[in-house]
C-alpha cells in the first residue's frame, strides 16, 4: 500500500468525509480535562451530482439512513462506545440539512473512534491520549512500510482553494475545554490557543521527509489549579 493511500484514509477518518454526496460539513470535537469529548457536527446543502434516479435513490438512502441512525459517523461513533445525543433534520427537503450531537465517555472511547483500519482489519493510524498532570497529550502516530513510495505534489493556487470550496466546505476542529494548546505537529493552532484543525500541507512534508512512522499530535495544559 502507498502512504499517499494510507494518508487519504487517514485524513478521510480524520475530517470525518461523508459517502459520495457532495455537502457542507464543519465538525467540532471538543476534548474535556479527563479525556471525555462532545462531537457535534452540522451538514447543509447535502445533494447528489448525479442526475435522474441514480441521484434520487443516493438521496433516499441518506435519507432512511440518517432516519435509522446508519449514517456513517453515527454508526462510528456507537461502535466505538459513544452515544448519540441527538440527530436532527434542520432542513427535510432537498438541499437536507442534519445537526447531529454526541458524546464519547471516556478517553478510551475517543481513541477507539479515530483508529484507523484497513478493510483486513490491521491498524492503519493508532491515536493515544495521555494525561500527566497539567499537561494533556493527543497524538495519531501513522506507520509508514519501507516499500511505500512517497510523492511530491505542488501546493495548490488560490484558484484551485477557491474553486475546491466553492464544491464544498469540509473541517474538523478540535477544541481543548478549560486549557490552551502549547505544541503541535501536522495541526494548525488557532491566535488564542483554544483549538485547532488539520494542517494537511505539514503533514505532507512530514510523510515526504520518509519516516518510517508520522506523528501528529497536540500538547496543552489545562487552565487553574
Amino acid at each position: 500500500m502507498r502512504h499517499t493511500t494510507i494518508y487519504s484514509t487517514v485524513l478521510a477518518t480524520l475530517l470525518l468525509a461523508a459517502g459520495c454526496l457532495i455537502s457542507d460539513e464543519l465538525t467540532t470535537i471538543t476534548i474535556q480535562p479527563d479525556g471525555a469529548a462532545d462531537w457535534v457536527r452540522f451538514q447543509s446543502d447535502i445533494h447528489s451530482t448525479e442526475k435522474g434516479m441514480k441521484g434520487e435513490l443516493e438521496l433516499q438512502k441518506f435519507v432512511s439512513d440518517f432516519d435509522s441512525q446508519q449514517d456513517a459517523d453515527l454508526v462510528r461513533i456507537v461502535e466505538a462506545g459513544g452515544a448519540i445525543l441527538d440527530a436532527r433534520w434542520v432542513r427535510r427537503e432537498k438541499p437536507y440539512a442534519t445537526l447531529v450531537s454526541a458524546e464519547f465517555p471516556c478517553a478510551e472511547v475517543l481513541e477507539k473512534f479515530f483508529t484507523v483500519k484497513d478493510e483486513k482489519g490491521e491498524v492503519l493510524a493508532r491515536p493515544t491520549l495521555t494525561i500527566e498532570g497539567k499537561r494533556r497529550r493527543f497524538s495519531i502516530s501513522i506507520p509508514i512500510a519501507p516499500d511505500e513510495k512517497a510523492e511530491t505534489t505542488a501546493a495548490p493556487t488560490a484558484e484551485e482553494i477557491l474553486a475546491r470550496q466553492a464544491d464544498s466546505i469540509s473541517g474538523t476542529r478540535i477544541v481543548v475545554a478549560n486549557g490552551h494548546i502549547v505544541k503541535s505537529q501536522g495541526f494548525a493552532v488557532a491566535r488564542d490557543g483554544h483549538s485547532c484543525v488539520l494542517n494537511s500541507r505539514q503533514i505532507d512534508k512530514l510523510l515526504h521527509d520518509r519516516p518510517a512512522r508520522v506523528e501528529i499530535f497536540l500538547e496543552w495544559e489545562v487552565n487553574g489549579d
